[in-house]
């Protein structure tokens, strides 16, 4: 009798035994089984098994596949990518799966959907002439085989390079794959992409159909040379031939995915490509751990020192506040500045990370401050729908018309947010455009793809927006920057959020005088004397990142040692740190370092308490051994909390 074994789409780690009666291989294919009281959709990870238990088993429902959507080498690295990852087995292959294919469709169903893939045409002319020092970074990428770094300033042309190699790709027969960071800057690359590429470009992000998902999948296997570009899960697609990984903006957080299967993509296209595809790293700002894998010759680094057009590098200016009287948050003498660049005929962007009106909703007559009861954080003010925002959970509450607390009807709101900016910027300049840009004003297709027509236009303009304006975007008559409330980075236990800091700093200051335009970048702060400012205010941020490097170094700190977070939550916070207190007694062995238990940055969100610990070691092997030791025993406990997991590629500590 054939048994196989199938990964069931649930947290649960181990595959199950079915009963195979077709008489024929599933090894790779989707099958409907009964799970419980369940159906569900499961892929078959191992065939012609042995088994000898005592146990009744069930026979597989149906074969959804006429041929194996893996095969034995995709299953193999899906196994491996679950044992890095320490993650389920069946949400890994869910994955890999595009949503119509986690259903129980059949193949027989989804035939009826075909994808013509289009011969290679490309348009010679829209491409721009390589200065010098980007042909020989092009040169350069041509000979490796493996990881690269193109690591080049702000408006250097490295997507130009990039686009001049990928041309020579599709011209021997290959594919490549282009990563960005954002679903709102697909439309501006995908558009640059098709000037040159014309149908051979595709677009990938979650923001399609699950149809469209589908047959950019089914394109995907085509064997004729294409260019999918997007977001982070694209990493999944089984792209035939593939040649080239490009990772745009590689130092973003966004291509670490923060929930559930929280895998990193840059470390999933090495397992899944690693020695069949060259792997490119794009930055102007690249991640430490990028940059010290190049400092010691883990890859290759391709330099652009010099800005296109010979257009100056941004001139940095720290601008104190202390004391001064703001409008929208922005001193006098700022707006004076916009003011005289909006007479210029040029663009302002205004950089506040912190969407809504206001971040804190208070009564004057008692001190009560509006709260999300189920996170523990003060909502969010959203003027224009007359609405009070949990910003953890996206929660919403009406205004009240009376204090809770004690009844009166005085309120009032504390801090600036884009939307009080945007509202005191329109008092102040009636007759110019302004437009925000954040995660509220870009929600869905429609709005995503009129903000991104709005950012080409070349009209006097004040642009106000949240890190979403710092990513990647080539604006032409940006002049004057100004970055509001970055002090917060500046500061707190969390390693990662001074480097990040300095990458946004670096990047939004680089948006500004790209065509050679005189420009000038303003940083509010009321700690205008940190250390960190001197270095920012060069514009080098190669000087930033080793300044961040010798002292992570001395402290022995990532990426000088390997780093994993165990990350846990319950709505009991007694028992949430008696789990991490036994966890960490466990983890406690010879060659493994582990502190806390520490409550998370965000302390509670959805009525759970949210804490971690740090576990370190320069023995990688070692401290990956011990914590599978960990999840296996304490999996197989009963269960103490509503949920934990084991970070491998933490970026932060939320």
């Amino acid at each position: 009798m054939n048994f196989v074994n199938v990964a069931v789409p649930l947290p649960l780690r181990s595959t199950f035994t079915y009963k195979n009666n077709t008489g024929e291989s599933l090894l790779g294919k989707r099958v409907l089984i009964e799970f419980g009281k369940r159906k569900l959709v499961g892929v078959v990870t191992a065939d012609d098994i042995d088994f000898c238990g005592q146990y009744k088993i069930k026979d597989i429902l149906q074969v959804l596949d006429e041929t194996p959507i893996f095969n034995d080498f995709q299953v193999k690295t899906i196994e491996r990518i679950s044992e890095h990852y320490m993650h389920p087995i069946g949400i890994v292959f869910e994955a890999f799966l595009p949503t119509l294919l986690r259903k129980a469709k059949t193949q027989l169903d989804l035939n009826k959907y075909v994808v013509n893939v289009s011969d290679v045409n490309i348009n010679e002319n829209n491409f721009y002439e390589l200065t010098l020092d980007q042909k020989s970074c092009l040169e350069g990428i041509k000979k490796i085989n493996g990881e690269s770094l193109l690591f080049g300033v702000t408006s250097s042309g490295k997507t130009e390079v990039y686009k001049h190699y990928i041309k020579s790709l599709l011209l021997e027969g290959k594919s490549a794959l282009v990563l960005v960071p954002e679903i709102f800057l697909t439309p501006q690359i995908y558009d640059e992409f098709k000037k040159n590429f014309n149908d051979s470009v595709y677009l990938y992000h979650s923001g399609l159909t699950e149809l469209q998902r589908y047959k950019i999948w089914l394109a995907a296997q085509d064997e004729k040379p294409k260019i999918i570009i997007g977001t982070r899960s694209a990493i999944f697609l089984p792209i035939k031939n593939l040649e080239a990984i490009i990772f745009d903006e590689e130092h973003d957080q966004s291509y670490k995915q923060q929930d559930g299967f929280r895998y990193d993509a840059r470390n999933i296209a090495k397992i899944i490509f690693g020695g069949t595809a060259n792997i490119i790293y794009s930055s102007a700002t690249p991640s430490l751990s990028t940059l010290q894998n190049a400092k010691d010759n883990k890859m290759h680094c391709f330099l652009l020192k010099k800005r296109i057009f010979n257009s100056d590098m941004p001139q940095i200016k720290v601008h104190p506040i202390n004391k001064k009287n703001l409008v929208g948050g922005i001193s006098h003498e700022l707006i004076d500045e916009i003011k005289k660049n909006d007479e210029k005929g040029n663009q302002t962007l205004i950089l506040l990370n912190r969407r809504g009106y206001a971040p804190v909703f208070l009564c004057n007559s008692c001190g009560w401050i509006a709260k999300s009861n189920c996170c523990e954080t003060s909502l969010v003010l959203h003027k224009g729908v007359g609405r009070l925002k949990c910003h953890r959970c996206e929660s919403a509450w009406a205004i009240p018309d009376n204090c809770p607390s004690c009844g009166a009807k005085d309120f009032n709101s504390k801090g600036v947010g884009t939307q009080q900016v945007e509202e005191a910027i329109k008092s102040i300049l009636p007759n110019t455009q302004v437009t925000r840009i954040d995660r509220d004003s870009v929600a869905g297709k429609g709005r995503r793809e009129k903000s991104a027509k709005t950012l080409k236009d070349l009209e006097p303009r004040i642009l106000i927006g949240t890190q979403l304006l710092a990513k990647g975007h080539d604006f032409k008559k940006i002049a004057l920057i100004i970055v509001m409330n970055l002090d917060f980075g500046l500061f707190g236990a969390d390693i990662h959020l001074q480097e990040q800091t300095a990458q946004l700093l670096i990047q939004v200051a680089g948006r500004a005088g790209r065509t050679g335009i005189d420009n000038k970048v303003y940083l509010q702060s009321r700690v205008a004397d940190h250390p960190m400012f001197n270095l920012i205010q060069t514009g080098d941020y190669e000087l930033v990142a080793n300044e961040i490097l010798k002292e992570r170094k001395k402290l022995d700190l990532s990426p000088y040692i390997d780093v994993i977070y165990l990350k846990a939550e319950d709505v009991n916070q007694a028992k949430l740190s008696n789990f991490l207190i036994k966890a960490k007694k466990y983890l406690s062995k010879e060659h493994l370092e582990v502190y806390g238990p520490f409550e998370s940055p965000i302390t509670k969100v959805g009525y759970k308490h949210r804490m971690f610990c740090i576990i370190q070691s320069s023995k990688k092997e070692i401290m990956l051994e011990t914590i599978n030791e960990f999840v296996e025993h304490f999996d197989k406990k009963k269960k103490e909390i509503s949920n934990w997991v084991v970070d491998i590629d933490p970026i932060n500590t939320v």
